[in-house]
């Protein structure tokens, strides 16, 4: 008669340690759902209706899996500001394929900038901003978001406007250049014609030549 082989067994530190692995795996995949949904919700609904039961449900995990990846819900909404901007950027990169190269380099940065901004992904983030006005926690969990945003953000600035970029006066008349443009997206919302933006486009468009004139020469 054959003699029978012994069956060998995984030792368990083995096993603990492909459980692990496993378990670890499956963080690292829950955490860009949750916040997929969230980022989703954000411009499909807005801020008010971007809970934390709706992200839960949309991104189909467990309240525990949610509440370890974003203890609070500021930690969740700023959590967004990543991927806002970065769907943001690729907006501009699709806004610069449609503009050409024919135009005004100054003119064709502002175009693209107000372009994107129209975007839900762009009015999204600055719903954020606006609700955090009279919510602490939010706004300084936003205020963390936005400052390591920053680098991507000042990196396509000085891609939208090369012939400015390593001026001294740069950041000042592209931040100017922003806040026109914020106001403009935010204004669009509930009025606004294309052809009266298109005049204060025009306006600020003039504004930009003044102030670089100006630092020119002094």
């Amino acid at each position: 008669m054959e003699a029978i082989k012994p069956i060998r067994m995984r030792s368990s530190g083995v096993v603990s340690s492909q459980l692990a692995n496993a378990l670890a795996a499956s963080e690292v995949a829950i955490k860009p759902r949750i916040l997929n949904a969230a980022v989703e919700l954000l411009i499909e609904q807005g801020t008010a209706r971007t809970t934390t039961l709706a992200v839960q449900r949309r991104a189909g995990v467990s309240r525990g899996a949610l509440l370890h990846h974003f203890p609070t819900h500021a930690e969740l909404l700023s959590s967004t500001v990543q991927e806002l901007v970065r769907r943001n950027e690729a907006a501009v990169h699709e806004a610069l394929a449609k503009v050409g190269v024919a135009e005004d380099p100054f003119e064709r940065a502002v175009k693209v900038l107000a372009t994107t901004m129209a975007k839900p992904a762009y009015l999204a983030e600055l719903e954020l901003w606006a609700i955090s006005r009279t919510d602490i926690e939010l706004r300084t969990a936003l205020q963390a978001a936005e400052r390591s945003a920053r680098r991507e953000s000042d990196r396509v600035m000085r891609m939208l406007f090369p012939a400015i970029a390593e001026r001294p006066d740069a950041a000042q008349v592209m931040g100017s250049t922003l806040a026109f443009l914020r106001g403009q997206a935010v204004t669009g919302i509930i009025s606004g014609s294309p052809s009266q933006r298109q005049k204060q486009m025009t306006i600020w468009l003039r504004a930009i030549r003044i102030m670089l004139d100006d630092t020119s020469t002094t």
